[in-house]
């Protein structure tokens, strides 16, 4: 095809959507039928036992896709047991698997038609497919069309270091808005949904790599806001955080570009966009409404037990249709690896990790150069598929139900630190060695704060601005550093706070409107019961408790107060407001030459600032920290927080155990069968677990009158001592998971 034929077929597929997506109009969406493939039962709902086959495969080499074979292929799928599988379109090369008219081919498949082999074996076996579309990180895009490229502030396109052996530069970036790029890319979604016949797509890639100044985004942003795309980062500056909203917003017009193109071509199709964009800081774009063009959240979580747990639960939150889909590969510790695969306990733990949390496991298996695949893993992804398929078909009815709630705010996904500096500091995304997120960061301590609750084993959940109509459900509401808030938030937490709930915010908790503008007190400072009075010098600072108080600061008095390696606000309590601790410094400036130890900072010089405040307000009480102490990690100090945790709740936790940190418990209300579902993990840091014994619990159903508790899949029954709305039995044993149904009258 020439260049004006090529040219005439992007602009007849691409137009209509692009025309209303770039003018701020919507692309018409189809209605909302049923979500089905084959058959009248949605594809989603045949199983959570999913494989994804990943490769990004070059072509310099004429072996390359040599051995290729989808009908061994599919059945490697069905020897693991799963139901769906994800098969390539296109890949992070840009080449396509299937005769594209609008780019490129893999030259080693020689016209072969791929994607129809793969999904004809796979259908053929009723195994449901998912088709992958690489967005942005195509080479070959890049490398044709350098006026697409994404630049960086030193205006420089460049291709990025990944994580690989060696670090080289392997990925290749275009600008999302790029017209000529969008209109492609939407070229060849529509040569795919009208092509083939599947029951999911999977848009990869869909968040920013970095903040890109290409002249397609600079005159843009010109036109719109008026102005140039700031070059130092400034959360107190609303000129940049116009500019990050601006960021959010264009990445949400091109998602939605994407998810209606499809659904419009084939309404009865899945989407579910790579959703690192939520697992990342601010860089990447997220933002609520980006939930809202895609069906559920979907992404490659390779990390450990604890931000597998709460990317469960923020994830289960957002998902418009459950369940939402873990992504884990074969290999370990990553996708970087090629050859070192995971052992049988740690697929084990990763599946009934996202099983535990009502999600979905998908397994990605990375294809050999030549195309070839890991056969002989297969099998052992049947035997835990298989354990797994047990349990299935109690999951997917009711709701989480915990004590707590941390509050997770995508317009505080910010670090303050980053203030003033320019914006090449923020880097790429996956870009070795780029700065991490400091640890009073509101993720970062909404991460510890998670991985406290789970070792005290306190049932909790993670919620958005969109929960803010049933905080009620949850006993205590935790903002760990939210430093953005809006009118709509603050005015829930008074309504939530004041009906009886209990709420914990920490430091700079409010002070920041979501348009970045500082405020001179806290706009929830009647809530808080504190006033703003400054900020402390230096990174080390100390709690100390009051006499009276100490029964909350277990381990630490005044003589080895709580340390924080972070600085404290100054604030002065209000009216009615009860200091509960104060903040000590060290005796000099850690970060001067003077010093009182040579090799330490002890504490050494008392103020009267508060550091922790209690405040009635309503039937409620609130737990104001001055610092972030949830962002400590040592188990004495994170005992003290799950402490401050348990005093906010009015009534018994959910749950109640002696159980080791290692397994963390997960309560499901299902009341249209009269039951809540026990769901207890082991995760071990050393697999595969030894197993525990005779393990006894407490369980608190939300509503009506426990009568009998039975281990799941095979209903036995437990011993159990019942009361008005608790039941105590014990577990035999657990070695990975187990399920408890507590049937209530």
């Amino acid at each position: 095809m020439n260049a004006i034929d090529r040219r005439s077929f992007l602009k007849a597929s691409a137009a209509a959507a692009m025309a209303a997506s770039l003018s701020g109009g919507a692309v018409p969406e189809s209605a909302d039928p049923e979500l089905g493939g084959r058959g009248s039962v949605p594809w989603y709902t045949r199983s959570r036992r999913r494989c994804f086959l990943d490769f990004h495969i070059a072509e310099w080499d004429a072996q390359f896709l040599s051995k290729i074979d989808p009908a061994s292929y599919a059945e490697c799928v069905k020897t693991a047991k799963a139901t769906a599988t994800t098969v390539f379109a296109n890949a992070h090369t840009g080449l396509c698997t299937y005769p594209t008219k609008v780019g490129k081919m893999h030259a080693c498949l020689k016209g072969r038609d791929l994607l129809k082999e793969f999904i004809e074996q796979l259908h053929g076996r009723s195994i449901d497919v998912v088709v992958y579309y690489c967005s942005f990180y195509t080479d070959w895009y890049y490398d044709n069309h350098p006026e697409a490229r994404v630049v960086d502030a030193q205006g420089r396109a460049q291709k990025l270091q990944v994580n690989s052996q060696g670090k080289p530069r392997r990925f290749s970036m275009c600008c999302m808005n790029n017209r000529a790029y969008r209109e492609f890319a939407i070229a060849q979604l529509t040569e795919i949904c009208k092509g083939y016949d599947f029951e999911g797509l999977w848009p990869d890639m869909t968040f920013w790599p970095t903040v890109c100044y290409c002249e397609t985004c600079r005159k843009r942003y010109h036109d719109e806001v008026g102005a140039e795309i700031p070059r130092q980062i400034n959360w107190e500056d609303p000129a940049w955080v116009k500019f990050q909203r601006t960021r959010q917003r264009w990445l949400l017009e091109y998602t939605h570009l994407v998810t209606a193109t499809i659904k419009k071509l084939k309404p009865g199709v899945t989407v579910a966009h790579q959703s690192q964009t939520f697992t990342g800081d601010w860089l990447f774009g997220a933002s609520l409404d980006l939930c809202d063009n895609m069906d559920w959240l979907s992404s490659d979580l390779y990390g450990e037990r604890y931000g597998l747990s709460f990317y469960g639960k923020l994830f289960h939150s957002l998902s418009r249709i459950r369940p939402f889909e873990h992504i884990n590969c074969w290999n370990w510790p990553h996708i970087h690896e090629h050859v070192v695969t995971r052992t049988e306990s740690e697929l084990r733990i990763s599946a009934f990790s996202a099983f535990a949390h009502d999600g979905a496991m998908v397994f990605l298996d990375a294809l050999d150069p030549v195309g070839t695949v890991h056969k002989r893993h297969y099998a052992a992804l049947g035997k835990v598929f298989g354990e797994l398929a047990d349990y299935e078909s109690f999951m997917g009815d009711g709701k989480l139900a915990a004590d707590a709630a941390i509050y997770f705010s995508f317009d505080s996904d910010i670090d303050l630190s980053e203030n003033g500096q320019d914006v090449m500091t923020a880097g790429y995304n996956f870009e070795p060695g780029r700065r991490a997120l400091a640890a009073n960061t509101h993720r970062k301590a909404s991460q510890s704060l998670a991985k406290t609750l789970i070792q005290d084993h306190i049932p909790y959940a993670v919620v958005t601005r969109r929960d803010l109509g049933r905080l009620a459900d949850y006993q205590v509401v935790l903002l760990p550093n939210v430093a953005m808030l809006d009118k709509e938030e603050m005015d829930a937490f008074r309504t939530y706070v004041r009906a009886g709930g209990g709420l914990y915010a920490s430091k700079g908790t409010s002070l920041l409107s979501t348009a970045g503008v500082r405020q001179k007190d806290f706009p929830l400072g009647d809530l808080l019961g504190v006033a703003y009075a400054g900020e402390t010098h230096g990174h080390i600072t100390y709690v100390t408790p009051e006499i009276a108080h100490t029964a909350l600061f277990r381990g630490f008095d005044a003589d080895y107060p709580f340390v924080i390696y972070d600085s404290q606000l100054r604030v002065q309590a209000r009216k009615g407001a009860e200091t509960l601790a104060t903040i000590t410094l060290p005796y000099t400036d850690p970060g001067g030459a003077r010093f009182s130890s040579i090799l330490t900072d002890p504490p050494g010089i008392r103020s009267a600032d508060p550091a922790v405040v209690l405040n009635r307000f309503g039937k409620g009480r609130v737990l104001y920290a001055a610092g972030v102490p949830e962002m400590m990690a040592h188990e004495t100090q994170r005992q003290v927080i799950a402490a401050w945790v348990r005093f906010l709740c009015g009534r018994p936790l959910l749950v109640q155990t002696e159980a080791p940190k290692s397994v963390e418990i997960l309560l499901w209300h299902q009341p249209r069968q009269k039951r809540c579902l026990v769901n207890l993990l082991n995760h071990q840091q050393e697999l595969p677990n030894i197993p525990i014994l005779d393990l006894k619990m407490v369980v608190r159903t939300p509503q009506g009158a426990p009568k009998a508790a039975r281990l799941l899949p095979a209903r036995s029954a437990l011993a159990c001592r019942a009361e008005a709305d608790s039941v105590e039995f014990r577990l035999p044993r657990l070695d990975t998971f187990a399920m408890v149904e507590v049937i209530y009258e």
